[in-house]
């Protein structure tokens, strides 16, 4: 059951510190992919809330339109720490109201998801034309990880058929492997099913953050047993080499492949 509250703001727009992003824009907060290794898991915090992460949902809203002038040909993401397409967007349609606004303020808009609901924006989408990119997170192309890691998640195959959708619609598309789960992630298998349908890829590491570290080498215990002493050393032992081997690695099949593949893995902090 997840607890559902409606919380107005004066307005969708943050600063954002990514590099290339003016604006990020979340429409809620909170989620409920109850991805074992939510990142976002921090905003709990602040969000008075007293239920776990992934069972409530804070529906953002906002009679202030946005000011053409202060969004024009800007690049907005929409989202930073919330998936824009969780399950509720379907009869709240917060996400297609704001990608309304974008549209006719012309900014550049930037989607990260994990949901194939985005393909329901698709004619929003056809009419920001060059000016708008899907991106679909994978941390791996095996459905039953999926399962287990990412419940709430479209499944593998509907992130699949929706990126070659966009993608045939004209619209830029790109995939992000991450978080990369080490000794599980076929990186290859991802590119070899999604290849076809994607112009661009960002691969990032899993960062281990105190909220969720027991969590989640709970998780790999119970369900990738053969795995975790390769977990121990990298975030018990601060061991880099895993993640310099690997980089170096995609970095040479995309050079050899022709792909545009951009890596950003960095070094594990040391887990307590």
């Amino acid at each position: 059951m997840v607890t559902i509250s409606y919380i107005p703001v004066k307005t969708f727009l943050s600063k954002s510190k990514i590099s290339g992003v003016d604006y990020a824009i979340n429409p809620y907060i909170g989620c409920t992919h109850k991805c074992i290794y939510c990142y976002a898991e921090y905003m709990r915090k602040f969000s008075g809330h007293e239920e776990p992460w992934g069972e409530f949902l804070d529906v953002r809203t906002c009679n202030i339109p946005f000011r053409p002038i202060q969004l024009f040909h800007t690049n907005v993401l929409l989202s930073s720490v919330t998936d824009p397409y969780n399950p509720y967007e379907r009869e709240f349609q917060i996400t297609r109201n704001i990608l309304k606004q974008l549209r006719d303020c012309q900014a550049y808009v930037h989607i990260l998801t994990k949901s194939a609901l985005v393909i329901r924006d698709l004619d929003i989408l056809k009419e920001l034309a060059n000016n708008s990119s899907v991106m679909f997170s994978f941390s791996s192309a095996d459905e039953t990880f999926r399962e287990l890691a990412e419940p709430g998640a479209s499944p593998i195959k509907d992130k699949i058929d929706a990126l070659k959708l966009l993608h045939e619609n004209g619209i830029r598309t790109g995939v992000m492997i991450a978080p990369f789960m080490p000794g599980i992630t076929d990186w290859k298998d991802i590119l070899q099913q999604t290849r076809p349908y994607t112009d661009y890829y960002y691969v990032d590491s899993l960062n281990m953050r105190p909220a969720y570290q027991k969590r989640v080498l709970t998780f790999i215990e119970n369900n990738y047993p053969q795995t975790l002493p390769l977990y121990i050393d990298i975030y018990m032992h601060n061991n880099h080499t895993y993640w310099e081997t690997l980089s170096r690695e995609i970095k040479s099949y995309a050079l050899t492949e022709k792909l545009d593949i951009s890596v950003f893995f960095s070094s594990p902090k040391k887990t307590n």
